[in-house]
């Protein structure tokens, strides 16, 4: 964004100091300026329309490369199918060694034209555009999830975790400066790689996912994880426990159904523990705004959680022998009963919610024998449970 800025109202400086040849308006450069600072996007929306459509009807203002190129990158984080006109006119261009490069020009003009329709011309291009790109930018950065997803919503699974291992690696060195964008291909490369196929290394790539999921997660203070990092963690739990359900499944059904164990072997216990040693978390205890209430000056009264209630599990689920895991996130009330029950991540999403759901609304904390209630408390938050959901058959 500062770069951008820098780059046209330094332009826009150029078109008003030489007046007698500049072609392009020096109001439609006023606009776009003013425009991006103030961040409106109908205001951008239509300033960076306005400049670049001024930039191709003046291909003879010095200007009008670095003027088109601008305003249609600016117009694709709104809609980049409308920013194709000036990708295609950039392009057009010869190469110059400056700013805007070839490469770039190239990826913008490919994902607008992605953006108007996925075919396989424009997504061969789009993928050969992102991987022409040796820095990430924050337009690569963007131009990477359409893409996987489009492959991974037409279920080519294999394309999908390509696409996606490509976006991993593309953004792995600025990960700390567009996180959503790097977890996202994250997440897409371990999924839609385990789909595919049940490797060792599709494992380990689920496994490497959770694992780095829980490092970046232990160093910031519950009070301030966005919810989108939760989300995220969860999920990768919940896709490690649907695959170690899966695997344990198949060592009932190998013998007798004649499964390619090849293409279905996964990672040991003590693999998956030498992992998680090379991402290590941060052991410091944080305490939430809810725990440094009053109630808890108290210690938790010494007891158990009774467990009541059976898995209702949907008759359509279990004819399929479809394997799942649900993770739900519950509290205790002053009575330790379980209150506010809800899906932090499930695999598949909806199958067994409801089920794992129902179960947990009937459990409560008994306390021990013995155990003085005025001098404990029975409140909790924030507890967990976790349910699979395999079948034998």
């Amino acid at each position: 964004m500062k770069r951008l800025r820098r780059v046209v109202i330094g332009l826009m400086g150029l078109g008003l100091a030489q007046t007698a040849q500049a072609q392009i308006s020096a109001d439609s450069l006023t606009a776009f300026n003013q425009a991006v600072e103030t961040g409106d996007a109908a205001a951008i929306e239509m300033a960076s329309t306005n400049l670049m459509n001024d930039a191709i009807a003046n291909p003879d203002d010095p200007d009008a490369l670095i003027a088109a190129y601008e305003a249609a990158l600016k117009l694709c984080d709104i809609d980049c199918e409308a920013a194709l006109p000036g990708a295609e006119f950039a392009l057009g261009f010869p190469a110059t060694g400056q700013h805007p490069i070839m490469a770039e020009r190239e990826l913008l003009f490919a994902f607008a034209d992605f953006s108007r329709r996925a075919t396989g011309s424009t997504r061969t291009r789009l993928e050969a555009a992102l991987a022409n790109m040796q820095d990430p930018t924050r337009l690569s950065a963007r131009a990477f999830l359409p893409l996987y997803s489009d492959y991974a919503g037409n279920f080519r699974m294999s394309e999908a975790a390509r696409v996606s291992g490509m976006a991993v690696e593309h953004l792995r060195p600025v990960r700390s400066s567009v996180p959503q964008y790097y977890l996202h291909a994250l997440e897409s490369y371990a999924t839609t790689g385990f789909i595919d196929v049940k490797s060792r290394e599709s494992h380990e790539t689920l496994v490497r996912w959770n694992a780095e999921m829980k490092q970046m997660r232990s160093q910031v203070h519950p009070d301030e994880r966005p919810d989108w990092l939760e989300s995220v963690y969860w999920r990768s739990e919940a896709w490690v426990g649907t695959a170690n359900v899966y695997y344990q499944s198949l060592t009932t059904q190998s013998g007798s159904r004649g499964f390619d164990m090849a293409r279905t072997s996964s990672l040991s216990p003590s693999e998956v523990r030498l992992i998680g040693l090379e991402y290590p978390v941060n052991m410091i205890h944080f305490r939430t705004r809810q725990q440094m209430g009053e109630e808890f000056l108290l210690p938790h009264c010494e007891g158990e959680l009774v467990m009541d209630g059976e898995l209702d599990w949907p008759s359509r689920a279990r004819n399929n022998g479809t394997v799942g895991y649900v993770i739900v996130g519950f509290d205790l009330d002053n009575e330790g009963r379980a209150r506010n029950p809800e899906v932090l991540a499930s695999v598949p999403p909806g199958v067994y919610d409801d089920t794992s759901l129902d179960r947990i609304r009937d459990w409560y904390w008994e306390v021990d024998e013995g155990v003085d209630r005025s001098s404990c408390r029975m409140s909790a938050y924030d507890l967990t449970s976790h349910h699979s959901f395999r079948f034998d058959r």
